[in-house]
């Protein structure tokens, strides 16, 4: 698995790099040439910068996944000594490693650039405390949590369209699954929310129990039902841990049909 894990970011770390290095000089013009008392148009270009990265990073990498599954490169993947879950497992980690990684940078570079262009010194101190905060850390977790259960979805959805469509490439089957499936997945969600509307603070841990969604404004993702106060972010008890048992279905689901359903 660990080779397999190598030849993963051999193969991916180019675009992956390229798209980093895009983004970097583009942020750097951004903070050159937008004027200094732009700074909310700066904060929201920045923003839209860090999201596209993701996102670019993001469709390389399922992109990536699918052309290995119709196209003759997935011949060396499927017939290695490794079970389906291993070879799924090894994408995801080279796929978390390399989120991780273009995050801490982009993160890191706006940073740097917006003090220097604000003229403003960097408190270390307080960066690294706001940083290590529970509540950062959480939210992060649960953002990480939110993604590889949005890939492993899109995983799944690929690799059914492939067995179930044989050879045919219908390039849009894969996408009709996973809006279906995520559909179905967001009622189970909703259901369980609502027989179970325990709720935790991601703050101090503390756990409430309320009919919220009449009291605030409801964010549905799909990794969980949240909300946030102006001081509070909250997070629904059952419906994260519905969430992680059906990404964990999914990835098995996954892992035995690249193993015992694609037909080479």
């Amino acid at each position: 698995m660990g080779k397999y894990m190598k030849y993963e970011i051999k193969g991916t770390y180019k675009v992956i790099l390229g798209i980093l290095a895009i983004v970097l000089i583009a942020t750097t013009v951004l903070y050159n040439y937008t004027a200094k008392n732009e700074s909310s148009l700066i904060i929201a270009l920045a923003s839209l910068l860090i999201f596209g990265t993701f996102l670019s990073a993001f469709l390389y990498i399922v992109g990536s996944f699918r052309k290995e599954l119709y196209e003759d490169r997935g011949y060396l993947t499927f017939t290695l000594p490794l079970t389906g879950n291993q070879i799924l497992g090894a994408k995801l980690i080279v796929a978390f490693m390399w989120f991780l990684i273009l995050g801490a940078i982009t993160v890191s570079y706006n940073i740097f650039m917006m003090a220097k262009t604000s003229g403003e010194t960097i408190n270390f101190k307080e960066l690294l405390s706001l940083i290590s905060s529970s509540e950062i850390i959480s939210f992060a977790i649960m953002i990480l949590i939110s993604g590889i259960s949005t890939l492993i979805l899109i995983y799944f959805s690929m690799a059914l369209s492939r067995v179930t469509l044989r050879n045919r490439k219908i390039g849009g089957m894969w996408f009709i699954i996973f809006l279906i499936l995520s559909t179905f997945i967001a009622w189970i969600q909703m259901k369980i929310v609502n027989i179970s509307p325990y709720y935790i603070n991601l703050k101090d841990w503390s756990i409430v129990n309320s009919n919220i969604s009449s009291l605030f404004q409801i964010e549905i993702d799909n990794a969980s039902l949240m909300f946030s106060t102006e001081d509070y972010f909250y997070i629904n008890i059952a419906g994260f841990i519905t969430n992680i048992i059906i990404g964990i279905i999914l990835f098995l689901g996954t892992g035995h049909i690249i193993e015992k359903k694609i037909d080479l």
